[in-house]
């Protein structure tokens, strides 16, 4: 105790205020909110920022994570913010054509570097259904999502939401009109705004949510008893939990409970691409830190979660179609090796009379690991064998990392060559020189896809390929972007974007880590704010690629995505294993990344990595019939681990589930368009469809159909179309069959 008052005392001689053991008495340790979101706080660590100390014990122990030697278990803060620790207040608040503009000023600077003490609020009122909350720097320009969102033309004369002001302290309360329920407040814990960290609260509606992607997680986020970290910088690194995944989409739907009832949904979507955490606890509330950007947030007010989905949808741009083909069934291996096992498959799949669409080839097929070269001695014949393919009406897909090597001999690689003639590569920190990393065909250089002549270069030099190689879509790969170096091969700078005060819970420790240098360099801004759109840039420029060279409606499956990357491109789950817990956790893997805006997404069947057995596999293909992409995708054999377990929980019904059929479950209400498949999707459309109906309990159902030729680029813009809808209306009497 003794010690705890000089280090208290102490602190008092340099700040004017300190926290008292009154402004520290917090009614319940859920409302706690850290004040010391770094691993190893100690007492002396946070006194210094005039913050609570109190330890808890024994610690309630949450969601480890034992992947980083920085790692740190999620638990009750013994670090938190004082009630009264400074913050904003409002200055001046004026009215604009869509809502308010404030400003806000803070009288002292806190803990971090840099703070930001003028800031501008503008609250829009964007639709009845949207409220959208801007904060940034009064004074100096930031860099914003360079994402195209709606621009609000016409001002809103009713909204369903209602929001209020606290002056000092500054904060904001946004309430449901119709039932009075919090949906944002954001009263409960100090805004900090620095250069690089942003760290703001919000009260939870309740404490199950949906989304927060990419994470492997259930769908259902339930954080009653539960403080959990998520952390987004995309990374590449097999799905497991706890760690910062391919993908980042900041976006969760809210459940809204009043007297422990369900009442309504609400989402948000905090439109920021710089390294986060998201912190959820069970008061409920959510903390958002981020280290760059602005604040600019989404309020979307439902009332359903399909209506919720569809306002997200408004705001990042709706999916693409795809085409027709590209539902069917696909196959791939990484390690067919030569031609000759690729034609074995092929007429094996030929001699089943299995129905198959798409014949995909992975790293293997290239020319010594090199992008858009296939391996003329190993795969001698692979342009022949894809117009024997597409003469079935079958299709080919290859892939394309997007490290382009930079060690081939000056002249013998176009893709370099040509890339470097146009000063495409991303670059070093203050330089002209290509940032350099380490992938699979070696030292290799990275496109930067946010420069139109990049966009340009990516279209040709696929084009070229094209020309020999008439694949149907493109599969991109790595473009985390992946690194096998950390950083660099000449390593990364000592400036604070390679080394920022406070890095969110990535796994590595590392902004860095197994990827390029956060002060490389893109045409848009510094890889420290794009590097989680880089999959987004690169499948926004395949797309264009594939519509310019195929002049039909393309396929791109990417691994990386970023909110509103939906609308180039398809997504699978990434480098899964051949376990029941892989298999598991598909399903809410596709079910969020629907919500996400990127339905048209699978796993790998059977699984990517280890030995799979027989029933695994039978099961999960027939679990895969209903991926909306499905794929069945292996790698290099290993022995499949034993004593796999899916830990369950509530009432269940045993039901038969022979190996030799697929148990199919109806929901009622709904009526299913059916057709008899073919010997692929092409050839199978051309046979009539049957209506699968089932009744709910009030003997009505309900279904539709889109129906186009499922290939051209504009159907929907053209209207060259057919929308049905189907309905089964219960009526008085009676029907009588004839036998």
């Amino acid at each position: 105790m003794a010690h705890f008052s000089a280090v208290k005392w102490l602190v008092m001689l340099f700040f004017v205020w300190s926290a008292s053991a009154q402004q520290c008495d917090q009614p319940v340790e859920t409302a706690r909110f850290n004040c010391h979101p770094e691993p190893f706080v100690s007492s002396k660590k946070c006194l210094a920022r005039n913050c609570c100390w109190k330890p808890v014990f024994p610690p309630m122990i949450q969601s480890p994570k034992n992947y980083s030697t920085n790692s740190f278990e999620v638990n009750v803060p013994w670090c938190y913010y004082p009630r009264d620790f400074p913050t904003y207040q409002i200055q001046t608040n004026e009215s604009t054509d869509f809502g308010q503009r404030l400003t806000i000023v803070k009288l002292q600077s806190t803990y971090m570097p840099d703070e930001i003490l003028n800031l501008t609020v503008d609250l829009l009122y964007e639709t009845a259904q949207r409220f959208r909350l801007r904060i940034y720097d009064s004074k100096k320009k930031r860099f914003e999502v360079p994402l195209q969102v709606p621009v609000v033309k016409t001002k809103v004369n009713a909204t369903d939401y209602e929001v209020s002001l606290s002056q000092a302290p500054f904060a904001i309360l946004v309430k449901r009109k119709s039932t009075g329920v919090t949906l944002f407040d954001s009263s409960v814990s100090p805004l900090i705004y620095a250069d690089q960290f942003i760290k703001f609260s919000s009260h939870l509606s309740g404490p199950f949510l949906y989304g927060l992607g990419e994470h492997r997680q259930p769908l259902l986020i339930n954080v009653t008893n539960e403080w959990r970290k998520l952390t987004f910088w995309t990374r590449d690194f097999l799905p497991v939990q706890h760690v910062n995944g391919y993908g980042v989409h900041p976006f969760h739907i809210n459940v809204e409970m009043k007297n422990n009832t369900l009442t309504n949904f609400h989402g948000q979507f905090f439109l920021n691409s710089n390294a986060m955490d998201v912190d959820l606890q069970p008061l409920p509330a959510i903390t958002y830190t981020t280290i760059g950007g602005i604040i600019d947030l989404y309020l979307f007010t439902g009332p359903t979660t399909q209506d919720v989905i569809q306002q997200y949808w408004d705001v990042i741009g709706k999916p693409t179609m795809p085409p027709y083909w590209s539902l069917g069934f696909h196959l791939c291996r990484w390690g067919y090796n030569n031609i000759d096992n690729l034609r074995a498959v092929i007429q094996r799949m030929r001699d089943a009379e299995f129905p198959y669409d798409v014949q995909w080839t992975d790293i293997d097929a290239m020319a010594s690991h090199l992008d858009f070269t296939y391996d003329q001695t190993n795969f001698n014949g692979l342009p022949d064998l894809v117009r024997s393919l597409q003469s079935e009406s079958k299709h080919y897909i290859n892939i394309i990392d997007p490290g382009i090597s930079s060690t081939q001999p000056s002249g013998t690689y176009p893709a370099y060559d040509d890339g470097l003639k146009r000063a495409i590569f991303m670059t070093k920190f203050n330089s002209t020189e290509p940032i350099t990393g380490k992938v699979w065909p070696g030292l290799t250089v990275f496109p930067d896809f946010t420069n139109a002549n990049a966009v340009e270069w990516w279209t040709n030099i696929a084009a070229t390929f094209h020309d020999t190689v008439p694949f149907d879509g493109i599969w991109i790969d790595m473009n985390e972007p992946s690194n096998f170096v950390d950083g660099s091969h000449d390593g990364c700078t000592d400036n604070s974007l390679d080394k920022p005060p406070f890095v969110p819970n990535v796994l590595g420790d590392s902004l860095s880590a197994r990827t390029l240098c956060p002060s490389a360099q893109h045409a848009l801004s510094s890889h420290y704010n794009l590097h989680n759109m880089y999959g987004y840039f690169e499948a926004k420029a395949t797309n264009l690629a594939l519509k310019t060279i195929r002049q039909k409606r393309p396929f791109v499956l990417s691994r990386s995505s970023f909110s509103g990357s939906g609308q180039y491109t398809a997504h699978w789950t990434g480098d899964n294993r051949a376990t029941h817990e892989d298999m598991y956790f598909s399903i809410p893997a596709i079910l969020s990344f629907n919500m996400f805006g990127m339905p048209n997404v699978g796993a790998d069947i059977c699984g990517f990595e280890l030995d799979t057995t027989e029933e695994l596999c039978t099961r999960w293909m027939q679990l895969g019939a209903f991926y909306p992409f499905m794929r069945n995708h292996n790698s290099h054999a290993q022995k499949f681990p034993s004593g796999v377990r899916v830990k369950v929980v509530g009432v269940f019904t045993d039901l038969d589930a022979p190996l030799e059929k697929i148990n199919v479950h109806v929901r009622g209400g709904f009526i299913i368009p059916m057709q008899m498949p073919g010997a692929n999707l092409i050839i199978g459309r051309g046979n009539p469809f049957t209506l699968l109906v089932a009744q709910s309990a009030l003997g009505n159902a309900t279904g539709n159909l889109f129906w186009d030729d499922g290939d051209s680029i504009d159907s929907i813009e053209t209207k060259t179309y057919n929308y049905f809808e189907f309905s089964l209306v219960p009526v008085s009497g009676t029907i009588e069959r004839e036998t």
